[in-house]
């Protein structure tokens, strides 16, 4: 990913402007998305670090209390390739997407990449993509006709919504684009939909998914790296691991770290 911003994590953590310094940095230069490197190994303190970094944006929810702030996104070959934690392709999409509170950050941080070269991050401008759109697939996609599957037991991010609209009136930030490829084959089959007009929704979809896809950019992080982005612009997905996931130990298989943030006007506030 050649426009992805890529900062020292010393320069934002150490001086008497750290961390505003990142918040400037992520808020202008790097629209919304940077990797941060850390030097250090010392993927606990690194952790802490990035916690600060992340909490410099806004605040940072515990979505499972039991496990803290961070969740661990490990690599396992005895499940749905495409969901996160299998070994394939996980489609671009927004986590939470049916969620009146859609964490609006995300943040990966590496302790180990796949030792078979594969599981790169991938990111893709919605805005983009959707503009990429003749205006009748947007006035389709406006309409608050969609359903998701709800995940239960998260905390800190509202209620699920019993229907809701793909993209927001604007596309200016200011509220999430309700997006996850996963959703296509649901509407294709008739379900997850409540229009008059499911065909013309359904390809209106479609086009939106195929105009994310043509915009796909990735980036495969290494130890110590964190990747942050504004995931109400930003879709996000893993390319597939590389082959032969079940002949390496699960102790040395890709792990990454996964944190959530709110930013200050999703509260009411503003900074």
């Amino acid at each position: 990913m050649t426009d992805l911003l890529t900062l020292n994590a010393r320069e934002l953590t150490c001086g008497p402007s750290a961390p505003d310094d990142f918040a400037d940095a992520f808020d202008g230069p790097s629209a919304g998305r940077v990797v941060v490197t850390f030097e250090s190994q010392k993927h606990g303190c690194n952790l802490d670090l990035a916690l600060s970094l992340l909490s410099a944006l806004g605040t940072v929810p515990a979505l499972y209390p039991d496990r803290g702030c961070w969740d661990e996104l490990t690599v396992r070959d005895d499940v749905d390739p495409g969901r996160t934690h299998g070994v394939g392709e996980n489609r671009l999409h927004v986590d939470l997407v049916d969620r009146d509170r859609t964490p609006r950050l995300i943040a990966l941080y590496c302790v180990r990449g796949d030792p078979a070269g594969g599981g790169a991050s991938a990111l893709s401008d919605l805005h983009q993509a959707a503009g990429d759109l003749h205006e009748a697939d947007r006035d389709l996609l406006r309409r608050p006709a969609f359903s998701y599957f709800t995940d239960h037991g998260v905390n800190g991010v509202g209620e699920g919504l019993h229907r809701f609209a793909i993209l927001p009136e604007d596309l200016d930030s200011s509220q999430p684009i309700r997006f996850t490829s996963k959703m296509l084959p649901h509407l294709q089959r008739g379900e997850l939909m409540d229009s008059e007009t499911p065909e013309q929704v359904t390809a209106a979809f479609g086009r939106l998914v195929t105009a994310a896809e043509a915009r796909r950019t990735t980036v495969r992080l290494q130890p110590g790296q964190l990747l942050i982005f504004d995931q109400w612009r930003y879709a996000h997905g893993r390319m597939p691991l590389g082959p032969g996931q079940s002949e390496i130990p699960p102790q040395q298989r890709r792990l990454l770290k996964q944190a959530y943030g709110h930013r200050p006007e999703q509260v009411g506030g503003g900074r």
